[in-house]
């Protein structure tokens, strides 16, 4: 059976190793973020539908602009 010790130092090797690396060197270039109306917002501007969001208030938490999606401020994704 594993001791504790050996689970405990494996944890903290692990953490070390990966805590180690640069993570400014592997930004990605783009998100897709999909499924989540936490991280996805909708943007419909570029649609032809009856139904838009270009107008106040969606988006009045952006710089006093309306931004097109169903939401007044940044989601996660925007910080992420």
């Amino acid at each position: 059976m594993i001791s504790k010790y050996s689970i405990t130092s494996s944890f903290i090797f692990l953490l070390f190793i990966t805590s180690s690396t640069d993570a400014t060197s592997r930004l990605a270039p783009a998100l897709y973020v999909l499924g989540d109306s936490l991280l996805d917002s909708g943007n419909n501007n570029y649609l032809q539908t009856i139904i838009k969001a270009n107008y106040s208030p969606y988006g009045e938490d952006f710089v006093n602009k309306s931004t097109g999606r169903f939401s007044n401020g940044k989601t996660v994704a925007d910080f992420i």
